[in-house]
């Protein structure tokens, strides 16, 4: 009987033992499966990852980019990797191979931040370089998977510029609105308040620009980009007709941020307002406040919102390069309309492609000379990224029809894809 008992009792340890060594292989099993298996990071290996997180943040990418590709090939299974590899995908100099290996980092580590914030990035890239619909589609996945995310109300604002840059001027309303639904006290806020005044500006619907530009005035006293939302309230007046209104906004702006990139312009409608109003000179003086500035009644609001500090992802730095500034003939059409008013807009421009590579520009630029146009370059290029974007570019049309006969002629004599793009 006791031998008995002291078999069963020996059996019981062997089969826990492994019962127990196989659920740890098979824990490891899967793992390795799912691809989370990690193993320690050594203080080499560390060493090497925190050298190059500085050489990203001191925009030494090259190095960077050296470093990176060494840790990934040689300890795929360290901790640190889904981090570098999001990294090395920034740090690409190839377009093509950034996207690629952002696609992968997306997919693969989905239920990670770096498998987000991959998302996000895909969509920002593909803004960058005017591929407005794949930017929405990048934008769309990151909402559907991560609806609840920090970044869900600067994607919506991304996705609504996406959909303003294509010219669908409804649905990038309808992303700005949930912008200030979800996000009323973020920096994104008058931002999409300035993107919806700019649908309502491109659609007509001038009151409704207006109310949004006054908004921000009124609202938004902190807004950066209060310089710009004179020059468009200015814009939006002339349109109008309300020339003294108008007049005072270009003013505000002159006198308020004389530095700023808009006060050319601003000076020009000037310029050309008193021309043909001699009485506004006399008679306006420049304003700051929303009350003075507005004929409409505002939607009534309650305090004013003053942003907290948030970290906000920069915009991109645009460089405008004008390579010749010689027009063809097909390059302005002017509307035949009665009582035209003074502000004459020309935003739509030929895009004939864009490149990571200066070596690619020399090469569309001697077709386009070859088919008979001008061109200039529009470079782009963001913070955190290591290569250059070149958009090379043909005329300044009025109308959206006028440049999409230009881009078909383009096309055909380049055998690029040119598109239109709109300011």
């Amino acid at each position: 009987m006791r031998r008995s008992l002291w078999l069963f009792f020996l059996c019981s340890i062997l089969t826990s033992s492994l019962l127990a060594g196989n659920a740890e292989e098979y824990e490891a099993d899967q793992k390795k499966e799912l691809g989370t298996l990690v193993t320690p990071v050594t203080g080499e290996t560390k060493d090497l990852f925190e050298k190059a997180q500085k050489l990203f943040s001191d925009k030494n990418y090259k190095d960077c980019k050296d470093i990176l590709t060494s840790l990934v090939a040689q300890h795929p299974m360290d901790s640190f990797i889904p981090q570098a590899r999001l990294m090395l995908a920034k740090v690409q100099e190839d377009f093509d191979v950034s996207i690629a290996q952002l696609r992968e980092v997306a997919e693969e580590y989905d239920e990670k931040p770096e498998g987000r914030l991959a998302q996000k990035e895909l969509g920002d890239r593909f803004y960058l370089a005017d591929k407005y619909s794949d930017a929405v589609e990048a934008y769309q996945e990151f909402l559907d998977k991560y609806k609840k995310a920090p970044e869900a109300v600067e994607v919506h604002y991304w996705m609504g510029s996406s959909y303003l840059a294509a010219g669908d001027t409804e649905k990038a309303v309808n992303e700005y609105q949930k912008v200030l639904d979800d996000g009323k006290e973020t920096a994104w806020a008058p931002k999409a308040l300035l993107g919806m005044g700019n649908a309502f500006f491109k659609t007509q619907k001038f009151s409704d620009a207006e109310n949004r530009y006054l908004r921000i005035l009124d609202q938004y006293a902190l807004y950066d980009e209060l310089n710009l939302v004179y020059l468009k309230l200015g814009e939006t007046y002339e349109m109008e007709k309300k020339w003294k209104q108008a007049f005072a906004a270009y003013e505000t702006l002159i006198d308020r941020y004389p530095k700023a990139m808009e006060v050319s312009e601003a000076q020009m409608r000037v310029d050309e307002l008193a021309k043909l109003h001699p009485e506004l000179k006399a008679s306006v003086t420049a304003v700051a406040t929303p009350t003075v500035l507005a004929t409409a009644t505002l939607e009534p609001t309650a305090t004013t919102v003053v942003p907290p500090f948030v970290t906000v992802t920069p915009e991109p730095t645009m460089t405008v390069t004008v390579v010749a500034e010689e027009a063809t003939p097909e390059e302005v059409e002017q509307d035949e309309t009665v009582d035209q008013p003074v502000l004459k807009s020309t935003p739509f421009h030929v895009q004939v492609g864009v490149y990571t590579k200066n070596a690619n520009v020399l090469k569309v630029e001697k077709a386009i000379r070859k088919a008979g146009y001008k061109y200039y370059v529009v470079t782009a290029k963001r913070e955190d990224q290591a290569y250059t974007l070149y958009k090379v570019r043909v005329g300044h049309f009025t109308t959206r029809a006028a440049a999409q006969k230009v881009a078909n002629i383009l096309a055909k004599k380049t055998k690029e894809k040119a598109i239109v793009v709109e300011d």
